[in-house]
């Protein structure tokens, strides 16, 4: 969705920047072009302004949501975003549990997930979409990068920088629940659980 979304706001701008040589595209093409061509941009402009309004706050307004995700088929998005509490437990050192802390942001279009896990490192997301099953409910996949806070654990060829993986249901609007798996580096998975804060 990000690039399409770059991809609207280049014409957008485009077509903004014809509206405002709209004089000199009237000397150059005649009158009646250059109205065509500015109420265009007009029109442009306007439905710009409708997107990013939807993208960051009208998506999230139930009534409206429901009316226009019906009439025009985009998605009902559960609403995810603030704070979580983030339980797991691992495979690391045959066993280990643990909590952490996670901020989501979320717009229509865009997701973005950083926290803590454990007290040991931070993570944020590289790649994180909401997918819907065909039985109707919502899932959460994310793909993430954690960093140690320490110089021994970066150090460490088990405890270093490492890439992983999660999967989680969403169970309601306060709870997700999966797993996670490292990459090579780091070998482990686990179960994890978010809970609303």
């Amino acid at each position: 969705m990000k690039d399409q979304q770059k991809y609207i706001t280049s014409i957008v701008l485009l077509v903004t920047i014809i509206y405002i040589f709209g004089d000199w595209i009237e000397g150059l093409l005649g009158k009646n072009a250059a109205s065509f061509v500015t109420s265009i941009s007009a029109i442009s402009f306007v439905i710009y302004t409708l997107f990013l309004a939807w993208d960051k706050w009208l998506w999230k307004r139930k009534w409206l949501s429901n009316l226009l995700c019906k009439l025009v088929g985009f998605y009902e998005y559960p609403i995810l975003e603030g704070k979580w509490r983030l339980n797991y437990e691992s495979t690391f050192n045959n066993g280990t549990k643990g909590v952490g802390e996670v901020t989501i942001q979320q717009t229509y279009t865009t997701f973005f997930i950083e926290g803590t896990f454990g007290k040991n490192s931070n993570f944020d997301t590289f790649f994180a979409q909401l997918k819907q099953k065909e039985s109707g409910k919502w899932f959460l996949v994310y793909a993430y990068r954690n960093k140690p806070k320490s110089t021994k654990l970066t150090n460490s060829p088990s405890g270093g920088m490492h890439e992983g993986f999660t999967y989680l249901d969403v169970i309601s609007k306060t709870k997700l629940e999966g797993y996670y798996s490292n990459d090579e580096n780091r070998k482990t998975r686990g179960k994890i659980v978010f809970t609303k804060i």
